[in-house]
């Protein structure tokens, strides 16, 4: 269902409201099968409005499902302050992003994503699109009230910190990077991909060696599969 909200002049942001109704879904630190549960997502997206610097502002309702899906770890998921850097092809390989992610999110503070405000953006290199709708996804799933995500999935690293730190007063627990700096990009070249936490600074190495570990043991990750895609 979409509805044409207003038109505003808004920084080129989009926001994911995901609104979770029945048992919270938490952190997925459980075992045991595959599992759904209800949720309703909110949608905002803003276009392009006819004169500069206004923005059409579009909100989708759609019912979806938290999904568990059965996984198994990768070699290697082990990010520095720069956060986790791969050969594109490596981040292509089904599963490996979304391992990734479930083992970020589980490493943070029990309770910090629940209602919390997330930015998930990038640098533009091959894949960022694709990633930026796998984690917009995976962080509804986990009960994240907003994700910002700059228009076509772009914000540089400073951008993004930038955000994080000042919009709204600082509402953000912290932000999805996508970028390996200066390292070359394109389906030959490198992807990568760090948290920067609510001061808009890399994570510290306490949170990376949590993260490592907890990609040695998945077991599932948590998705929701049926929210739109934002017209990234």
């Amino acid at each position: 269902l979409g509805r044409l909200m207003n038109r505003c002049r808004a920084a080129p942001l989009l926001a994911l409201l995901g609104i979770a109704r029945g048992r919270p879904v938490g952190s997925m630190r459980g075992g045991g099968g595959t599992s759904f549960l209800s949720n309703m997502c909110r949608l905002r997206g803003g276009q392009h409005g006819a004169a500069a610097g206004e923005t059409q502002i579009f909100e989708t309702v759609v019912s979806s499902e938290v999904t568990r899906v059965a996984t198994s770890p990768f070699e290697g998921q082990k990010p520095g302050t720069s956060g986790l850097r791969k050969k594109t092809s490596v981040f292509l390989q089904p599963g490996y992003l979304e391992n990734f992610i479930q083992s970020l999110f589980d490493s943070l503070p029990d309770g910090e994503l629940r209602g919390a405000t997330l930015v998930v953006s990038g640098d533009g290199r091959y894949g960022n699109a694709a990633a930026v709708q796998i984690i917009c996804k995976m962080a509804a799933a986990h009960g994240v009230a907003r994700v910002w995500v700059g228009r076509d999935g772009l914000l540089s690293t400073p951008a993004a910190s930038c955000v994080i730190r000042e919009r709204e007063g600082g509402v953000a627990c912290g932000g999805v990077i996508l970028s390996a700096s200066h390292n070359p990009g394109g389906p030959d070249g490198d992807f990568g991909i760090k948290y920067n936490v609510r001061n808009g600074g890399p994570a510290l190495e306490s949170l990376t060696e949590e993260v490592y570990e907890r990609s040695t043991q998945i077991r599932e990750y948590a998705i929701v599969a049926g929210v739109p895609g934002g017209g990234l």
